[in-house]
């Protein structure tokens, strides 16, 4: 049947469809296979129409996003453009990968185990367990080279600290100390932008070192993808295997994480076995990365549940961050004489948690004009940037699995551990009785005249900025806190 012979209803119908995906898509976009939101397959109609709207706002912001992206299909967008705070949340990556240790006293269970299997089970059960802080689908700022973050870790005796050790491409290092065990990690990802989502594949090497057996263990995980980022709502989705390897005793776990299929089918579900050194299984791993994780042991041992997701927070959460990542923004949470470098003392970071969502796009954007100014500097000095607490490893030992790991491997400086022994001692040094972050200012920089910079606005084309900040607040009364 021709157009002209169609129901005028139905072509009606029609003309506004074709205006809406012209509008929505911005020229183009509606050829992008976008992923539909199994949630919404879940979720009940309340009636107001609330779930399908779209401020304005947002949806504008969504556009000028697409109109950077569209050119770098199939690219490596990590560290390609300059994001907006729109789709930022309050924290930076720093501080998002030691999310690892929001169930670390899972560890100090698997240190008290007779069990080698066990043992295992329990530091898969850990990797598991990291993902569900991972649903959040806002970025996080990237750390500024030289940013620090620590946490005195709770529940367990212990500290935990990371450092932005490399800028291009963007790498983290972090350690994690307590008298049972040490976690040891140098974290990169890369990325492929597909259109309508985004690929994430993890790099770098994870080491975990049990004291009392001398045992050590590392993590090879999954695929990640965030679906929606231009068009519908956003989500993740993580698929494929992690592998946990006892590279003391060769017995190994691999556990699946299910795609989620149509409808929504196997989301969040994660399957597996604890393997002996001969490959041959000993316990099995069932769950949901999201909820719990069970295991069941053979010959009638029965099923026990080896970890539990805390309850989410009641009260507002724009963020949906959990108690613990509320935490990693708290001054209460840092070592005693807090850094200046520290994450939680960002000027983009506190406004955005604010809600000042203006000042947080110009903060953000004085403080990369800052770093590409030492930049500038020490290529001009033909020097390069040393990290303060970590040191690249000389003969990093690598796993068959880490082979490929794709960036060099960050072991901790002694320093660091005399830096935070001294500090512990004096509990009452400069800094260490901030009450918020603006008893302290934020100062990595290399260059003490850094944080004296008058960095001008961002364009009004640009919607990570509003309006002129001055970038010396940046590193007023640096003087508060001793640099280490």
């Amino acid at each position: 049947m021709s157009m002209d012979a169609a129901d005028p209803k139905s072509a009606g119908w029609l003309s506004r469809l074709g205006a809406g995906l012209a509008k929505s898509f911005n020229e183009g976009l509606d050829y992008l296979a976008g992923v539909e939101d199994p949630d919404e397959f879940e979720r009940k109609d309340a009636g107001d129409g609330a779930d399908d709207a779209e401020p304005d706002e947002t949806a504008s912001e969504r556009k000028a996003l697409w109109s950077q992206l569209k050119g770098m299909m199939g690219a490596d967008v990590m560290s390609l453009l300059s994001v907006p705070v729109f789709i930022m949340e309050p924290l930076t990556t720093l501080q998002k990968m030691g999310e690892i240790m929001h169930y670390c006293d899972i560890l100090d269970r698997a240190c008290e185990e007779e069990d080698e299997h066990a043992r295992l089970a329990l530091i898969a059960t850990l990797a598991i367990s990291t993902y569900s802080c991972s649903e959040r689908t806002k970025k996080p700022f990237n750390p500024i080279l030289g940013e620090t973050w620590e946490m005195a870790l709770p529940n367990v005796d212990g500290h935990y600290v990371a450092e932005q050790v490399c800028h291009h491409p963007p790498i983290g290092a972090g350690h994690a100390e307590t008298p049972k065990w040490t976690y040891d990690i140098t974290s990169a990802v890369k990325t492929k932008f597909m259109g309508n989502w985004v690929d994430i594949y993890p790099l770098g090497r994870t080491r975990i070192v049990l004291k009392r057996t001398n045992e050590a263990f590392n993590i090879i995980t999954p695929t990640t993808r965030i679906n929606n980022i231009i068009v519908g709502r956003t989500w993740m989705d993580s698929f494929g295997e992690l592998k946990v390897c006892n590279l003391t005793t060769g017995a190994s776990a691999v556990i699946k994480f299910k795609e989620c299929g149509l409808l929504g089918g196997g989301r969040w579900e994660v399957s597996g076995e604890i393997l002996n050194a001969a490959g041959e299984p000993r316990m099995s791993l069932r769950g949901k990365w999201n909820e719990k994780v069970e295991v069941t042991r053979p010959a009638g041992g029965g099923t026990e549940t080896l970890w539990t997701k805390l309850p989410m927070p009641t009260d507002d959460n724009p963020y949906g961050f959990t108690e613990f990542t509320r935490a990693c923004n708290l001054m209460s949470t840092a070592p005693p004489g807090l850094l200046a470098s520290d994450s939680r003392l960002r000027p983009d970071r506190v406004a955005l948690e604010e809600g000042a969502n203006a000042e947080a796009g110009a903060a953000k954007h004085a403080l990369e004009e800052m770093q590409r100014a030492e930049r500038r500097r020490r290529d001009a000095a033909g020097t390069t940037w040393t990290p303060r607490w970590f040191v690249k490893s000389s003969n990093a030992e690598l796993h068959d699995l880490e082979k490929d790991i794709g960036t060099d491997v960050w072991e901790i400086k002694p320093e660091y551990r005399e830096s935070l022994t001294r500090r512990l001692a004096e509990k009452n040094g400069a800094g260490a009785g901030a009450a918020s972050v603006d008893d302290v200012a934020f100062d990595p920089w290399e260059f003490p005249d850094t944080a004296k910079m008058q960095v001008a606005a961002a364009s009004s084309s640009s919607s990570a900025a509003a309006g002129p900040e001055d970038a010396t607040t940046a590193g007023a009364g640096s003087d508060v806190v001793a640099k280490e």
